[in-house]
């Protein structure tokens, strides 16, 4: 017996009719009826007393449709006060979030926090995933960080999205035309794991030795010089969107597998005996990110 059982028998004891009671339900009258003799084999008695013109309610019925009736009273009370503990959440958090995050991903996910919990008082600060962010979080400048690429971190730590590494172009490539062309490389202050990526899957798949590389100091110039024709780059997916001025092939491991970009979430143990963050950390990964 579940919560959909609970609200057929109110509606009979309202209507004392199956026809307009199956009406109401949005139900056939033959549906209607299996339902109740399922749940009279589920309690073994008779629940109804069906006459010419309608129906009433046996003894035992009349005492499941009242614990019937007060099961939906607490369930209804139960989520008045489980949306009054959100609407008093409150209290300041602190936010991290990779630059990239914050560009594609976090203003909706925001927008909608904010409208659920309007009386936590958000800071955000956007910053490096390879060192502005992760330093942010071991100093306790933020509360909860947000960043692209994996990282050592003690505490609590979440992976948030997986996304493709894409040979990006500007128009159509085989994999094989990639050692004759130019390749434009995005080339961060840090160097990161993905560096030594790019190479490994380099000597993996070519036995040729990499084309001649330019390297810039932004995603936004790479893309430009890759969309003129200029070369060919690799990116995360979610730098291309749905440029259609732009072709994209995922980067293949030789075992078959993609080459993949890490979204984490991390923060402290501590961090969830705070309302405001612990709301936040349920809604990114139940909702957000499930």
């Amino acid at each position: 017996m579940d919560d959909k059982d609970w609200m057929m028998l109110t509606i009979i004891k309202e209507e004392r009719n199956l026809t307009k009671s199956a009406q109401r339900l949005f139900l056939s009258q033959p549906a209607l009826t299996y339902r109740l003799q399922s749940l009279e084999q589920e309690f073994g008695v008779r629940i109804l007393n069906r006459y010419p013109n309608g129906v009433s309610f046996t003894m035992q019925g009349e005492y499941i449709l009242q614990c019937a009736e007060e099961l939906l009273q607490k369930i209804k009370h139960t989520r008045e006060c489980v949306q009054a503990m959100e609407d008093h959440i409150e209290g300041p958090l602190r936010l991290g979030i990779s630059s990239v995050f914050a560009k594609f991903k976090m203003a909706p996910i925001l927008k909608e926090y904010k409208q659920r919990f309007p009386n936590v008082q958000l800071s955000l600060k956007t910053g490096s995933s390879t060192s502005q962010l992760p330093d942010m979080l071991q100093n306790r400048e933020v509360d909860i960080a947000i960043l692209r690429g994996d990282f050592n971190w003690p505490e609590k730590k979440h992976t948030l999205l997986e996304e493709p590494f894409c040979v990006v172009s500007a128009k159509p490539l085989e994999l094989d035309d990639l050692p004759s062309l130019p390749w434009i490389q995005y080339e961060t202050a840090a160097i990161t794991k993905t560096d030594y990526d790019y190479c490994t899957w380099w000597q993996e798949y070519f036995c040729a030795p990499p084309p001649p590389v330019t390297k810039v100091d932004s995603i936004e110039a790479c893309i430009q010089l890759v969309t003129h024709g200029i070369g060919w780059t690799i990116l995360p997916k979610i730098h291309v969107g749905n440029n259609r001025a732009l072709f994209t092939r995922p980067v293949i491991w030789s075992n078959g597998r993609p080459m993949l970009k890490k979204t984490v979430m991390a923060y402290r143990n501590e961090t969830l005996n705070r309302p405001a963050a612990k709301v936040f950390v349920d809604y990114i990964l139940h909702e957000c990110f499930d």
